[in-house]
C-alpha cells in the first residue's frame, strides 16, 4: 500500500522561479517553472478543473524554457507527462498519482510554506509588487483551490 504523499514548495521572490515537489515512497514529481505569478495560478486552476472533471487534460508550460507538462485525469488518477525539450533529443517522463491525495499534498505543502513565510515576516506583503510570485492574484488562486479541496 502506498503511503500518503508529501509536498514541499520553493518560491524565489527574486527570480520568480517556483518548484512544487510531490513525492511518496515510490515516486517524485517536480513541477518547475519561471514566472511564478503566472505559473502558480495556472497550476492551481488546472488541478481544480481536473479534479471537478471539467477538463480531461491540460498543458502547462515551463516559463523560461521550452519544456512543458501534460496533465490528464480519469477522475481517480492524475497522469502527468513531463516533456523535456533538449535539442537534439526529447525526453518524456511519466508519473501517476491518486488525484485526491496529490491535491491534498499540494494544499498542505502550500499552507505550510505560507506559514513559514509568515513566521519570517515575509507575508503578508507590505506592498503589492507587479509580478510577485505570492501577490494577491496568486494567493486568491490558492485559496480557491484550497476551498475546493477542503469541502
Amino acid at each position: 500500500m502506498e503511503s500518503d504523499y508529501q509536498c514541499s514548495i520553493d518560491i524565489s521572490f527574486i527570480s520568480g522561479d517556483i518548484q512544487f515537489d510531490v513525492w511518496s515512497d515510490t515516486k517524485l514529481f517536480s513541477f518547475k517553472s519561471g514566472l511564478g505569478f503566472i505559473a502558480i495560478p495556472h497550476f492551481f486552476f488546472t488541478l481544480s478543473q481536473l479534479y471537478k472533471s471539467e477538463i480531461k487534460e491540460a498543458q502547462l508550460d515551463c516559463h523560461g524554457n521550452a519544456d512543458y507538462y501534460k496533465f490528464y485525469s480519469d477522475g481517480i488518477t492524475l497522469f502527468i507527462e513531463e516533456h523535456e525539450i533538449d535539442y537534439p533529443k526529447k525526453e518524456i517522463y511519466k508519473y501517476q498519482f491518486n488525484i485526491e491525495k496529490y491535491l491534498e499534498a499540494v494544499d498542505k505543502g502550500f499552507k505550510k510554506h505560507l506559514k513559514q513565510l509568515e513566521r519570517k515576516g515575509l507575508l503578508p506583503l507590505k506592498t503589492q509588487e507587479f509580478a510577485h510570485p505570492l501577490g494577491d492574484d496568486v494567493l486568491n488562486a490558492f485559496y480557491n483551490f484550497s476551498s475546493l479541496i477542503n469541502n
